[in-house]
């Protein structure tokens, strides 16, 4: 291909937020799980989103835009979460 290859456009982003209620309940309570993501543009300018959930189980999206991925990815995101439940998260507070 030589020198003038195409390379992806790639961000990483600090994550999304996906909201959890259990078994769709509208009076349920929401839990928030925020899953670091990398968003890419590939060759063809479509926007491909990225996140795994825990090992092993992960989700993608596309879109025209940044955004349309990435809320295709929230999409699948909380599909995985309703069959496989939210992730264990642990917060740690250092020094700075």
């Amino acid at each position: 291909m030589g020198s003038s290859q195409h390379r992806p456009e790639r961000t990483e982003r600090p994550g999304i937020s996906i909201y959890e209620s259990r078994y769709r309940d509208p009076m349920a309570e929401f839990r928030t799980a925020t899953v670091p993501v990398v968003v890419e543009r590939d060759e063809d300018g479509v926007w491909c989103a990225h996140a795994q959930l825990r090992p092993g189980l992960g989700a993608n999206g596309e879109g025209d835009t940044e955004e349309a991925a990435l809320e295709d990815l929230r999409e699948a995101l909380a599909g995985l979460i309703e069959e496989f439940g939210a992730p264990r998260e642990l917060s740690v507070t250092i020094a700075a």
